[in-house]
């Protein structure tokens, strides 16, 4: 896999199941239920460009469910095609800035729908929010700038 795009993908498919296993762990060790907003968001986004998730009751809710988890399959996978596509541009960060700026680069195009369709507000979490939204993306963040660094090429 030597094209930069395509090693930013599965990084970036890397880092989703690591955030994920991180988020589902903090779960199973805190009895904690899922959060509601990767629903909320699709709900939102269907809104506003005039569709509606079709079901009723635990129909719809499942549905929103899955579609949640798409979204936010196709965030993290964008951001790793981005960082592959920086890479592409000649950008070579050090192991931890990659790590670095991946992390932020999701926690960005994860929170910020969410923040701008008013869904949640950063600015009121506890540092147990905090704390249960970093931590799995530092884990997506680590992964996937040590995926894509994996595939490069000797010459890279």
């Amino acid at each position: 896999m030597s094209h930069p795009l395509a090693r930013g993908l599965a990084a970036g498919a890397a880092g989703v199941t690591a955030l994920n296993t991180v988020t589902y762990l903090d779960m199973a060790l805190r009895g904690r239920a899922a959060s509601s907003t990767p629903e909320r968001t699709v709900d939102s986004l269907a809104s506003a460009v005039g569709l509606r998730v079709p079901g009723v009751g635990e129909t719809r809710r499942n549905r929103l469910t899955g579609l949640g988890a798409v979204l936010g399959t196709l965030a993290g996978t964008a951001v790793g095609v981005g960082y592959g596509a920086l890479h592409a541009l000649g950008w070579r960060p050090s192991p931890p800035v990659g790590a670095l700026a991946v992390t932020a680069a999701a926690m960005v195009a994860g929170s910020g729908p969410m923040t701008a369709l008013g869904i949640t507000d950063p600015r009121g979490w506890s540092a147990t929010d905090w704390l249960s939204d970093v931590l799995p993306h530092l884990a997506y963040g680590a992964v996937t700038a040590a995926t894509y660094r994996a595939m490069e090429p000797a010459a890279e």
